[in-house]
């Protein structure tokens, strides 16, 4: 199976083509914009007096992603002139349940730089709090990554990445897990969308991806923020003649993380993967009792047939 691009063209085409929407539709939503929620961000904006807004490249569910050039980097060639630049909401920190995400991630960025698997964790580069209109902001810096193992699919025929590609994937994930458990930190919500592609080529974002990637237009005089499309760098992060089997990933987004001693939720798992017996609520524990004893049940008959 091939190793290389099929044509960006029309990839991107399909993955951008959508019809027209209404800012309430589009991606985080505008009810998220209120007081203990999002903060407008503004493309041209800066923040820290160093991170320049240039587009909106992502967002979650606590959170919105920007491409930001650092103003204090230097221009040589620095690969941190271009940062990814994260907002939390507002209530993620500063009420009786705060989220862990910045404590271990600072945590697992002081660890020893010559652990296996320390390379394969997206690591934070800077932080910073921002008051705004809904709040005080955690706002983190990260490297800047090319893409989601979600979209990366789409470069190889019928979206399926070749075994060599997915084996080499897989030991860096799992090199990833093991360095973030033997620092008593366990991530809880690894899914595609989490599991990061490396840029294999910074001088394309300014080369192809500012060229190129639509700027939205914005109105700070609005009374309502309008929310805004993400445009992901795609396309502008590898060249055509790379091999996607030396592409390396790194483990990302770690806002539901837990302590090992320590839980934010006793919950985990993203909820599609979750076992049914962990779907089912506290208010029929009887149920979920009986569906266990089945299942573990049926898996012993299994095992011993």
């Amino acid at each position: 199976m091939a190793t290389t691009a099929q044509s960006p063209d029309c990839l991107v085409s399909a993955l951008n083509d959508s019809p027209d929407t209404s800012s309430e539709d589009i991606e985080e939503g505008r009810d998220v914009y209120r007081p203990g929620g999002f903060h407008p961000v503004y493309i041209g904006d800066v923040y820290h007096d160093k991170y320049k807004v240039l587009n909106k490249i992502g967002y979650g569910v606590y959170s919105t992603v920007w491409l930001a050039r650092d103003l204090q980097a230097s221009t040589d060639g620095d690969a941190r002139e271009f940062v990814a630049l994260k907002f939390l909401t507002a209530e993620a920190y500063g009420t009786e349940k705060d989220i862990f995400e910045r404590d271990i991630l600072k945590h697992l960025k002081a660890q020893d730089e010559e652990q296996l698997g320390y390379a394969q964790i997206c690591h934070l580069i800077d932080d910073f709090e921002h008051k705004g209109p809904n709040g005080t902001h955690v706002c983190l810096v990260f490297e800047l990554m090319g893409e989601t193992l979600r979209s990366f699919g789409a470069w190889f025929p019928d979206s399926m990445i070749p075994n060599e590609v997915m084996r080499r994937i897989t030991i860096q994930l799992l090199l990833a897990i093991h360095f973030a458990h033997n620092n008593n930190v366990i991530h809880t919500d690894i899914q595609p969308s989490d599991i990061f592609v490396k840029i294999r080529d910074y001088t394309l974002i300014e080369s192809g991806y500012l060229v190129e990637a639509p700027i939205p237009q914005q109105d700070k005089a609005e009374k309502r923020y309008t929310v805004i499309r993400s445009r992901p760098l795609r396309q502008h992060y590898f060249n055509n003649d790379d091999r996607f089997d030396h592409f390396d990933i790194v483990l990302g987004d770690w806002g539901v993380a837990s302590w090992a001693d320590n839980h934010l939720t006793e919950v985990i798992q993203p909820l599609a993967l979750r076992a049914p017996e962990v779907l089912i609520v506290d208010e029929d524990q009887s149920l979920g009792t009986a569906i266990t004893r089945r299942s573990s049940s049926r898996s012993l008959a299994i095992c011993t047939s």
